[in-house]
């Protein structure tokens, strides 16, 4: 189920509402949004609702265990390792197993052993076992650090992993953020109201300008390449360079808006990411929950940079293949990885030489600025294609390649109404320029922004009942 589609906004989210606020105390809310979260997730793969209630139980015994005051240290060490295992097990089966039989297939060809291969299973995905495995994780690490924090509630554990408005993408929550929340939590009309109105900016960020900008860029993406002139093809990265991060963070804006409902308060999980002056800015910026769970989980216990240049540089690629594998089991994810970590090490060989040889402050961030937006633009080719096709794709943009199109389709398309609104929104929107404005932020225009948010909304839902076209991409991780 899609929180962008008629059947969640008008059926769903109502009833779940009505349900919860209906509930007098908190541990019978907490169960009627635990049921809503597994009706939610078994709405489209009823069959997985099945891994996800073992994996939940699974993480509760191993809980209980390293929250018990009693158990030796090595005892806990090694419960916690089986744990970690357990999850990393569960999602390696279904998200890197047929990948890994497709590696070990070719290394068997290139070895001169083509007559032995591993047959190639047909494993589906689940829909957001990404997500709730790394928050699994999460909890029993923060539990092994401070026991104190073990949850004894089953109930309360299963919410915490199967929450519906963060579930299927993200934001990622660590339990130690949201553990209060789950036992108590504060309800009022004026943050009942701030979730509607970030739901509905999160809803207008993915129906009116991912979607409108995703239609474009497949349509580049599908045509042969050689076809296309260079100035396409940019157009079209620069169409999926949008389409991303409103798909995305809309999705984020929607999971914390309806968060704030049920009296959660969810991490932000983008500030502005496309105003970055350096890759190292960016990922500050961009999908923050994931940054963070890699920093506190994988990249501090591997010792960060308190163990010398050579070990962090080393750690750096070690969390930036991870990073590119965790978004897909493909070789171009681990190469749009890689590229990333590439460039932070630049940075922290070069970044300093050159803001030495730049005087100019102002001429330093707009260097800056513009050598991130182009570099995240470049690597989002290969989180886009496979490795060949992104290839061909940045050959055909560099050869400036003028194909066998003219002019006249790449006008008619800049001229086109609705492209061109939505396409000048998304420009305007990525970049946080509105907080220099102080007209823009007094209590005056509270009335005109709830105007706005109705007009947008009621633009969405025809959006919706027109067009059935309405993809999230990070469902698939």
């Amino acid at each position: 189920m899609l929180f962008s589609s008629i059947t969640f906004i008008v059926c769903f989210l109502p009833l779940t509402l009505l349900v919860y606020y209906y509930c007098p105390a908190v541990r019978a809310k907490n169960a009627a949004l635990l049921l809503a979260s597994l009706v939610f997730y078994a709405w489209g793969e009823p069959a997985y609702v099945v891994i996800m209630l073992v994996s939940i139980l699974a993480n509760y015994r191993v809980g209980l265990f390293l929250g018990g005051t009693s158990s030796a240290v090595s005892a806990r060490r090694w419960m916690l390792a089986a744990g970690v295992l357990i999850n990393v097990l569960l999602l390696f089966y279904f998200k890197y197993f047929v990948f890994s039989e497709r590696v070990f297939n070719k290394l068997l060809r290139i070895a001169q052993f083509p007559q032995v291969q591993l047959p190639i299973l047909n494993i589906a995905l689940p829909l957001g076992i990404s997500f709730y495995t790394f928050q699994s994780i999460s909890y029993l690490v923060d539990v092994y650090k401070n026991p104190a924090l073990v949850q004894k509630n089953l109930l309360n554990l299963g919410l915490y992993i199967s929450f519906f408005p963060q579930l299927i993408a993200g934001p990622i929550v660590r339990y130690h953020d949201i553990n209060e929340q789950i036992r108590e939590r504060p309800h009022s009309a004026s943050s009942f109201a701030q979730g509607i109105e970030r739901f509905i900016i999160g809803l207008s960020k993915k129906v009116l300008i991912a979607n409108t900008m995703a239609a474009f860029a497949d349509s580049v993406f599908a045509q042969p390449l050689e076809l296309l002139p260079f100035y396409y093809l940019a157009l079209g990265i620069v169409c999926y360079t949008f389409q991303i991060y409103y798909d995305f963070s809309g999705y984020s804006d929607m999971a914390i808006g309806l968060g704030k409902m049920f009296g959660f308060t969810l991490l932000e999980n983008f500030n502005y990411p496309y105003a970055a002056k350096s890759i190292t800015e960016f990922w500050r910026r961009w999908h923050i929950s994931l940054s963070n769970w890699f920093r506190d989980y994988l990249y501090i216990p591997l010792g960060g940079n308190r163990k010398g240049n050579t070990r962090r540089n080393i750690n750096l690629f070690i969390v930036f293949f991870i990073t590119g594998l965790w978004h897909g089991a493909a070789v171009n994810f681990v190469a749009w990885g890689l590229g990333h970590g590439l460039l932070l090490f630049a940075e922290k060989i070069l970044g300093r030489r050159i803001a030495r040889c730049i005087k100019n402050e102002r001429v330093k961030n707009v260097a800056g600025h513009i050598y991130t937006l182009i570099s995240v633009a470049l690597l989002w080719v290969f989180f886009r294609l496979g490795m060949r096709e992104s290839l061909n794709f940045l050959w055909n943009l560099f050869s400036l390649n003028y194909g066998s199109r003219n002019m006249l389709l790449f006008i008619s398309t800049m001229l086109d109404a609705q492209f061109a609104v939505c396409f000048a929104a998304a420009a305007l929107a990525a970049f946080p320029w509105w907080k220099r404005l102080p007209l823009l932020n007094t209590r005056r225009l509270v009335p005109l922004r709830r105007c706005a948010l109705i007009v947008l909304l009621l633009f969405a839902m025809c959006a919706l009942a027109s067009n059935a076209y309405n993809p999230f991409i990070y469902f698939r991780f």
